[in-house]
């Protein structure tokens, strides 16, 4: 089963890969028929048992920002295997396979968000990032700014709101470089469809903005939900957080999702929230030296690292390697010494800042002397990995 590989979804294996998708989600097969049409057949894969498809999966091309800069990533959604197929290793099999041909094809990163840790660190994904849902009453949504027009957004404004996104999330590791299907997801989520409103400068440059959702509740009031929200000054911050507080008249809470804080929560003049943890989002180094080179580190850091890597899966990042970083850039070489060794699970913690290379090494997934751990601990150091997006 080791050697199995992926294949295109057929027209012919639709009925069958939509009522496993039905069945292992809990959804109706229209619910399922119109989500395979915004993602696209042509981006699912299947694993074959003979010629019967017995499980399936969905590769989303986007990137993550590390450092400031977007590292191609290939997401992975949709995992599912038919009820009766289930137990037979072919889960196992198909993430396997996923990973080899996503090293085969270049991707630096893979990412996903775990149903169960046990099967996705089988294949050398770990822990990396958060998204935590927020809630506020509106009534604590207090902020006066005179500064800034507000408008409602159409789609005649996408590329604003676009470069708007990016510059927001070059600056928080772990936000999505995000593609068509996660755009489209930021606008219309199965039923809820958002509507967006932006602030723009004297300039007439959008400086912020976000999509919502007036989510009714059984007595006819209702809960403001955001898809997103963005700003790139706190003028433009705050003037959104005013605009959210005019819906208290008959709204009753905001809620939106991020980090374990958020941007906008520093702006309000009181900590009367409450932030609950919904999932941390695995992460998978598929290429060693492309992932180490294509990100960026501290400028003010100038060292060598030298890695000794573990990968069953992909041969090509078993072995040593000397990362240099000079000027923000980090270029990797073949060969060293091996100070710090770690497997591909460690490594991907440690990239993305969801451990310390000491934290790491708790948790037995990367050894090396303390002087090693510090030297690391400076490469990767950055802020608290996190993305508002699910996919």
């Amino acid at each position: 089963m080791h050697d199995r590989a992926l294949t295109p979804l057929r027209d012919d294996d639709r009925p069958a890969v939509l009522r496993t998708l039905a069945l292992a989600f809990g959804a109706t097969q229209q619910g399922i028929e119109a989500w395979v049409a915004v993602a696209g057949a042509e981006h699912f894969r299947v694993l074959r048992d003979g010629a019967r498809p017995a499980a399936c999966l969905l590769e989303i091309a986007m990137g993550q920002f590390f450092g400031g800069v977007s590292v191609p990533m290939l997401g992975v959604a949709g995992v599912a295997v038919a009820p009766e197929d289930r137990g037979r290793g072919h889960a196992r099999a198909m993430m396997q396979a996923f990973v080899r041909e996503a090293a085969a094809a270049g991707w630096p990163l893979a990412g996903l968000y775990a149903s169960t840790h046990t099967l996705y660190r089988g294949v050398g994904f770990e822990h990396a990032g958060y998204r935590f849902r927020h809630t506020v009453a509106l009534t604590q949504m207090v902020a006066r700014e005179a500064r800034g027009q507000l408008v409602a957004l159409s789609d005649a404004d996408r590329d604003d709101i676009h470069a708007c996104y990016t510059a927001f999330a070059a600056l928080h590791d772990g936000a999505l470089d995000r593609g068509a299907y996660i755009w489209s997801r930021i606008r219309k989520l199965r039923d809820l469809e958002f509507t967006g409103f932006g602030v723009r400068d004297d300039d007439g440059r959008l400086a912020g903005y976000l999509y919502l959702h007036q989510s009714r509740r059984p007595d006819g009031r209702f809960d403001l939900v955001l898809s997103d929200v963005v700003f790139l000054e706190a003028w433009a911050g705050r003037r959104l957080v005013e605009f959210l507080a005019n819906f208290a008249m008959y709204g009753v809470d905001l809620v939106f999702h991020g980090g374990p804080t958020h941007p906008l929560l520093e702006l309000l003049p009181q900590q009367r929230h409450q932030s609950e943890l919904l999932d941390s989002w695995l992460l998978r180094i598929v290429d060693v030296p492309r992932a180490l080179a294509a990100r960026r580190y501290a400028p003010a850091v100038s060292t060598e690292l030298h890695l000794e890597v573990d990968d069953p899966l992909v041969p090509a990042n078993h072995g040593r390697f000397i990362l240099h970083v000079q000027g923000g850039r980090g270029e990797v070489e073949p060969g060293g010494h091996g100070h710090l060794r770690t497997g591909v699970r460690g490594l991907a913690c440690m990239y993305s800042g969801y451990t310390t290379p000491a934290q790491a090494a708790l948790l037995g997934l990367v050894a090396g002397d303390p002087a090693v751990l510090r030297a690391a601990a400076g490469v990767f150091a950055g802020g608290t990995p996190w993305m508002s997006d699910m996919f």
